[in-house]
């Protein structure tokens, strides 16, 4: 195989795409470890040939002559030559190596077919009867397949390839070209980043077999890819294609994919896809890979030093247990002598040293039937020192009995020796037997651990091992009084989980003023003491594992609180590891005694657990608890009744004390029965009403692709509710690749909410298997509020183009209460609708451009919805009138829509508007009546004047009459008592004019009038 390493070589060299260098490495290698053998048979077939070319078997250009014995019968070994087209070969006869010469070989003989292969704990007799024999005792075998776990370098049948992902919704941050799959001892394993990187095998089955290994991967962030196909890189006859769903941190778990007869081509590939801020991923461990069905085996395996193989016919080897060991091929193990020891698996034993101090520890005894216990010590186990030697630490004695430790509060005794919770609408302080809350009162739940002499209910603990040999204990964690730690003795390989679980929280998940409502607590403070880089996760699995927060190293004393924001039924888990897998080799127990320390764990408001004390109820409530509120009621704090929510506002907590438990909605939203916000699909903006009746029920958006070496295709589906439904999410994100996988338990991990999230991978083949839809999330749990609410959904600018419409956006802002390490106040949202009134149907849903996966920083998603629903219902003000010309004395009053018109439906057009209009034209008709009005006046005046006139020619006229040459006195002068003297003008004989009379009364008021008055006397009066 070595010589095939320099054409390897060239291969990666020159071809950039993994599926053709996939392709080639098939054709070269042929399933390389048959490739090998069939090779290393050949050149063993030729040897005898091309050493003896020269008579006598003289070297070649040699000048002497080396004479070999002739060759007897015992000097030939038998093997196999290549495969006929007609599946027959044939066994000949090969003379040992440098031994002899010439000689009559046995003739060759039809061997057997080249479909032939064993059964499992059986090999071939190649040299005798040609029949499978069971392999001897300390020997195993699988017969026609090869098995690898072995794992301290990368075997050559092996071919790791990386490729970068940087197209569309997802691009590799990390450096693929140092990304690779890498032998790790007990297991092998990708890089764990946002490379994709491929594990590649080739097998030749001669009959139907199967491939079978042991993986494991904590989170969904990693897709897990199983494809076999043939030598020309297409599917198999099976239709072969899994996706392993993910472990959990430490957890392992096998498949087994059949396999048909001929070449079939077996890639693991591991694709980060992490979306949040990080380019680390979850890496993908492989500690086993059989492979079955390949051709015979000539010869039993020796059983690894470490393990044993009792009978013949084996298909395995036992492991060593602790404090014995053994050679490769044993047949037992022997036990170690008493000064020395040996960890479970290992080739030989160690000596013991002399015992100290931290090679025991010390513990309770479990309370006996009178209520006592002790504190007794015990050595460390294994046990790998000896305490009967000169300077050796003795083990103290057992203390004197004493009486239990009270349980923890909400618990109490069973039987004197465990503590267990109360039972319903019972409360204990830890010490006092439970008692019933009394009447109007309701026990407040929750679970708080202070005292670890007896291990919670609802708690457990495991160790488990890569290796699978490394646990001291089963359980792994121990109890220690004021503190559980994660034991010692256990080898540096371990995996130490301790989970609590509950069945969810009383408050109601939300989001207001900024973040995610709390609806419960997880509190613990722990302390971390190791040597090494040692690990500690927090992790919280609903239906999914999410790592919360780690800490690496030695810690202090410390206390962390993590506010729940989630309802539902899950599961808080500490994992302890000792040292970091990917970079620490972990064979042996260098950091034996590190450890981590939990000394308390408090867990508030939940629906289980027990209670330490009992809370108020409600007036009305009966006598056996509380009556809750009706819904959307919250408990007076003043009277203790229960009073409703102000309108448009929302509860959040199960036992809700004063009206600030009321929440206000977001602007624009409205309430249903005061528990959820919700948009009814009608809204009022700016003076304007839109309805978006059209938009109701869910709708979806398609990211752009991003394709694989060999064409497979990554897309991110989101699904959208948009209002209606009284506030609950219609839109389903589906997980269906467990129906790919080997997962057996009942799992619904489907996410339903208002927007969510999933990654979908459309069939390989193009054929009729189903579309694989991973990695739901939801990013839109409640709708928090419209338009204005973009700072309270943490979102502080849209990342879309302004609206060349004069049409304002209609923006609904989304909030997703479920947490991850990046994104500790949950996701939110932006969609907005964009009046668009040339749209067609619903309209289309757009990506930002320059984040087309709908999101920059994996935590806030935007959407742009372009659609004639955005745009508003029309108004009067979206139209005017306009007036026709009078024809055969009508005229017509039309409307219509203002040019820049962007609204619809709403208000129509009014019907056209007839009505009697005059032939003249307006301009002739307001002549007319000016000079109507003009002539009017006109004969006024001349009215006025005429009569005037004829009052002044009437008193004239008198007063000539009655002069009889004599004036009368000045005093009178002709005037009447009421007359006024202003109105007297006195004719000078001549004959007037019309217009000299206006001119003569319009100047009756000049300031001469006394002396004209004076000049007319003297005329009319006789000189003397």
């Amino acid at each position: 195989m070595a010589s095939c390493s320099p054409i390897k070589r060239y291969i990666v060299s020159v071809f950039s795409r993994p599926a053709v260098m996939i392709c080639v490495f098939t054709l070269l290698l042929c399933g390389t470890h048959l490739g090998s053998a069939a090779a290393n048979k050949k050149k063993k077939i030729d040897t005898p040939a091309s050493s003896t070319g020269a008579p006598g078997g003289a070297a070649v250009g040699g000048s002497s002559k080396q004479t070999l014995p002739t060759c007897q019968l015992s000097d030939f070994h038998f093997e196999y030559t290549e495969c006929h087209s007609d599946g027959v070969r044939w066994r000949v006869s090969v003379p040992n190596p440098d031994t002899c010469e010439n000689g009559g070989p046995p003739p060759p003989i039809r061997a057997v077919d080249c479909g032939f292969t064993c059964e499992a704990g059986q090999y071939l007799d190649v040299q005798n009867s040609q029949t499978c024999l069971n392999c001897a005792a300390g020997k195993y075998s699988l017969g026609g397949g090869q098995r690898f776990e072995n794992w301290n370098k990368m075997p050559q049948e092996f071919l790791s390839l990386s490729e970068k992902v940087d197209e569309m919704y997802m691009e590799s941050r990390s450096n693929c070209n140092e990304s690779a799959w890498v032998a790790r001892n007990g297991f092998i394993s990708s890089p764990g980043n946002d490379c994709q990187v491929s594990l590649v095998y080739s097998a030749n089955l001669k009959k139907a077999g199967y491939v079978k290994f042991i993986y494991s991967y904590a989170e969904d962030d990693t897709i897990f890819h199983v494809r076999i196909s043939n030598d020309q890189c297409q599917e198999t006859g099976h239709g072969i294609d899994r996706w392993p769903d993910a472990t959990g941190e430490g957890q392992w778990k096998e498949i087994k994919i059949d396999l048909s007869m001929g070449m079939n081509v077996i890639s693991w590939k591991a694709i980060g896809m992490n979306f949040e801020d990080s380019t680390k991923t979850s890496p993908v461990r492989i500690k086993l890979i059989e492979i079955n069905g390949l051709s015979y085996t000539s010869q039993c395996t020796d059983c690894p030093s470490g393990t044993y193989s009792d009978t013949s016919g084996s298909t395995d080897c036992l492991v060593c247990s602790a404090n014995s060991f053994s050679a490769a091929g044993a047949t037992s193990c022997t036990s170690c002598p008493d000064t020395h020891y040996s960890h479970a698996g290992s080739s030989n034993c160690t000596v013991r040293q002399a015992c100290k101090q931290d090679d025991y520890f010390q513990t309770k005894a479990p309370c006996n039937a009178q209520s006592k216990t002790k504190t007794v010590y015990k050595w460390i186990q294994p046990k790998i020192c000896r305490s009967d030697i000169t300077g050796a630490t003795q083990l103290p004695s057992d203390s004197g009995e004493i009486d239990c430790p009270p349980c923890n509060p909400g618990m109490t005794f069973v039987n004197s020796s465990t503590c267990n919770f109360c039972p319903r609408n019972y409360y204990s302080n830890g010490i006092n037997e439970c008692k019933k809350c009394e009447g109007s009162t309701a026990p407040e739940y929750g679970m708080s651990f202070t005292s670890w002499n007896y291990m919670p209910p609802n708690m457990e603990a495991t160790c488990l091992s890569m290796y699978g040999n490394g646990c001291a204990t089963d359980d792994g964690w121990a109890l220690s009084d004021n503190h559980i730690h994660s034991g010692q003795g256990h080898s540096d390989d371990v995996y130490l989980v301790l989970s609590i679980s509950t069945a969810g929280f009383r408050s109601k998940e939300g989001y207001f003023n900024g973040g995610a409502i709390e609806v419960g607590t997880v509190k613990f403070e722990f302390e971390l003491q190791c040597v090494g880089d040692c690990l500690l996760f927090f992790l919280e699995e609903d239906y999914k594992s999410t790592v919360i927060e780690s800490w690496e190293g030695a810690q202090n004393r410390t206390t962390y609180i993590y506010s729940v924001n989630q309802q539902s039924e899950r599961r808080f888990t500490w994992a302890f590891q000792k040292a970091d897998y990917d970079n620490s080799d972990i064979a042996g127990s260098k950091y034996r005694n590190d450890m981590a320390i939990i000394y308390s764990i408090e867990v508030t408001n939940t629906v289980d657990g027990g209670a330490s004390y009992c809370k108020a109820c409600p007036v009305g409530s009966d006598m056996e608890g509380c009556i809750p509120c009706p819904e959307g009621y919250y408990i007076s704090n003043k009277t203790n009744k229960c009073e409703q929510c102000p309108p448009n506002t929302y509860l959040q907590n199960a036992h809700p004390y004063g009206e600030e438990s009321c929440i206000p909605c977001g602007e624009g939203l409205k309430t249903y029965k005061n528990s959820v916000c919700y948009a009814d699909c009608h809204l009022v903006y700016d003076y304007k009403h839109y309805d978006l009746t059209s938009l109701n029920g869910f709708h979806s958006v398609l990211s752009g692709a991003s394709f694989s070496a060999k064409g497979t295709r990554f897309n991110s589906l989101f699904n959208i509710s948009l209002c209606g439904n009284n506030g609950v999410g219609t839109a389903l994100c589906k997980n269906n690749v467990t129906i790919h996988s080997e997962k057996t338990e009942d799992f619904d991990d489907d996410v339903k909410s208002l927007i969510c999230r999933s990654t979908i991978i459309p069939s390989p083949t193009g054929e009729d298997e189903a579309t694989l839809s991973a990695q739901p999330v939801s990013i839109g749990d409640q709708l928090i509020g419209l338009n204005d609410a973009m700072g309270l959904a943490g979102i502080t600018k849209s990342v879309f183009p302004e609206s060349p419409y004069d049409i304002p956006d209609l923006k609904f802002y989304f909030h997703s209460s479920e947490s991850t390490k990046a994104c500790k106040n949950g996701r939110s949202t932006e969609l907005i609708l964009r009046c668009d009134k040339n749209a067609d149907g619903r309209g289309v849903l757009h990506l930002p451009e320059k984040c087309p996966g709908g999101t920059c920083d994996g935590c806030t998603f935007h959407f742009l919805w372009m659609t004639a629903a955005a745009c508003p219902e029309c108004m009067e003000d979206d139209y005017y009138a306009i007036k026709g010309e009078c024809s055969a004395g009508k005229q017509v009053k039309q409307y219509v829509w203002n040019s820049t018109r962007v609204c619809r439906d709403g208000v129509p057009l009014p019907e056209p508007i007839t009505s009697v209009c005059s032939m003249i034209p307006w301009y002739g008709q307001l002549a007319i009546a000016g000079f109507v009005f003009s002539l009017l006046v006109l004969i006024v005046i001349v009215v006025v004047v005429w009569k005037q006139n004829k009052t002044l020619e009437y008193k004239y006229q008198k007063l000539v009459a009655s002069a009889s040459g004599e004036l009368p006195a000045a005093e009178t002068c002709a005037i009447g008592e009421d007359e006024e003297e202003d109105n007297i003008i006195f004719e000078d004989g001549k004959s007037t004019s019309f217009f000299s009379k206006l001119k003569s009364l319009g100047s009756s008021n000049s300031s001469d009038k006394d002396l004209e008055f004076s000049s007319m006397q003297n005329k009319l009066l006789p000189t003397s």
